[in-house]
This record gives C-alpha cells, structure tokens and sequence, in this order.
C-alpha cells in the first residue's frame, strides 16, 4: 500500500494572498498551480492507495479552507481518502472547532502550522489543541521547515520546538512536515528520542537535501520513522517517489555511502495510517 499523508486542496483566494504572493517569489524557476479543486486532486492521486488531504487555517495571514469542504471531499471518496482539520491555536473558540469537525464532520486528524498561525508549540493556546488531539486520539501535521513570507516567525518553525510538546504528550502522535528542512538533523533527533514522533518527506525534490537527511537517518538507524508524503500540489507522489528511487545518482563516482533500496522502499510502502492510527 502506497500513502500519502501531505496534501493539500484550496483554491488560490483560500490560500491568502500573503502565502501566494511569497510562494511566486521563492519558486521562480518553476510553474505551480496552487489553485486545488476536488476534481483536481482527485485525479492526482491516481499513484497512491490512500491520501491524506486538509487545507490550511491562519488568522495571522488570511488562510482559510473550509473544514467543511475537506469534510465534503473526504466524506465522498472515503475509502481513499482521510480529511485532516486545520484548527488555528488563536482562535477563541479552537477546541470547539476540533470538537465539531470530529463529531459533526467526521475529520480524523489536525494540520497545525505554528509559522503560519503565529505561535509557539508549547503556549498554552496550543497546548490545548495538543490536549485534546491526545485524548481524541487525533494525530497531528505540523509544518516544521522553512519558509518565505517575511512577516513570519522562522524560529517557530524548528523541529526542536515540538521536543517539549512530545514530553507533554507523549501519546500524541506528531508528523514533523518537510523533516525539517533545513534543519533535518533536529527532526532525525526528534523522531529518535520519541517513540510517537514522526516526519514526512515531503518535498523530495531537493535531491541534495534529501540525499544527506536518508543518509543521516540511515546512520542513525530511524529511517522507519520516515512517512511518505508529497505535498501536492507543489510536488505529486509519482515525483516523490522517482526521486527516492534514484536518489543515490547523487552520490555515484564518489565515495559516499548508498541509501540501503530497502529503506527507499520501505518509506514508499509504509503502513502510515497504522502507525498514526488511522485505520
């Protein structure tokens, strides 16, 4: 079974101007279509088995995709696909959304972002979310990797961030978005120390970046800690996965170690509902 746990579905007005007018300007080189429909991402997860799909909630900056309509998606194709809440920490009434798009909407997991929802992991605003994400038994995705909008808090975005939050709950199962890019060595000591801390690979297309994050998680012995995940639309599951498997081309004619194909396959074909118990 193939799953992909990052997906996104928002049209261009949902993202916020904020976020796509920062996006353009770090991706330059290449042509992204943000604008998601149903339809859209249907059809783009032709390569995968199950996908888990959300969009993205910040007062901060003006993001806003309906929980209902990642609900309505999810709801129709529910044998393929899992919706995820986004549930911004800021807002008052937070733990009243998660309540809803759980017993009303039937959503089964939170994409939190603290760089672009403006707050830190372990305030207590967000500590609530956590709370109850632990007792619901509500796995959570969190952006943890750099970014371009200015008016953020980088420093929010380190893995590290989410050490005390994992201490906290320690049932709480965290996906750690992107490894952590750059700072993919503070993710591989995350999902290390604790046992319900996880990271998707999520884009995969910097084959440098990723070359050394496999080989540091590799030599650390917790490449099975690593989820598959696309991030679509910046990248699709058939891009992620060519990468992965060819990703020792890199190091070829040198004298660098080769990723072990059983780890490349493993993420590939890992059983992450299981493991975030989604199933």
């Amino acid at each position: 079974m193939i799953v992909d746990v990052h997906t996104h579905l928002s049209t261009l007005d949902q993202w916020g101007s904020a976020f796509t007018k920062a996006f353009a300007g770090a991706f330059k080189s290449r042509s992204i279509d943000l604008a998601v429909t149903p339809e859209r991402h249907w059809q783009s997860m032709n390569h995968v088995d199950r996908a888990v799909v959300f969009g993205i909630e910040s007062l901060a900056l003006g993001m806003h995709t309906p929980n209902e309509s990642i609900a309505e998606y999810s709801n129709a194709h529910p044998d393929k696909i899992i919706g995820f809440m986004s549930i911004d920490p800021n807002s008052p009434d937070a733990l009243e959304q998660l309540d809803y798009c759980v017993k009303t909407l039937g959503l089964r997991g939170i994409k939190m972002s603290p760089v672009y929802q403006d707050y830190h992991p372990s305030d207590e605003k967000a500590r609530r979310v956590h709370r109850r994400a632990e007792q619901l038994g509500l796995p959570i995705l969190t952006h943890a990797a750099f970014h371009s909008i200015a008016s953020t808090r980088m420093e929010w975005a380190n893995p590290l961030l989410y050490d005390p939050v994992a201490r906290e709950f320690p049932n709480l199962k965290i996906v750690l978005a992107h490894i952590g890019l750059p700072w993919f060595h503070d993710a591989m000591v995350m999902v290390r120390k604790h046992e319900n801390v996880y990271a998707d690979v999520s884009p995969a297309l910097h084959r440098g970046w990723m070359y050394q994050t496999l080989a540091m998680f590799q030599e650390f012995d917790v490449a099975e800690k690593l989820l598959l995940g696309s991030d679509f639309p910046i990248s699709s599951s058939e891009q992620v996965i060519d990468c992965l498997q060819n990703i020792n081309q890199i190091v070829e004619g040198t004298g660098l170690p080769k990723i072990d194909p059983g780890i490349i396959e493993g993420i590939i074909h890992r059983d992450s509902l299981t493991l975030l118990g989604l199933n």
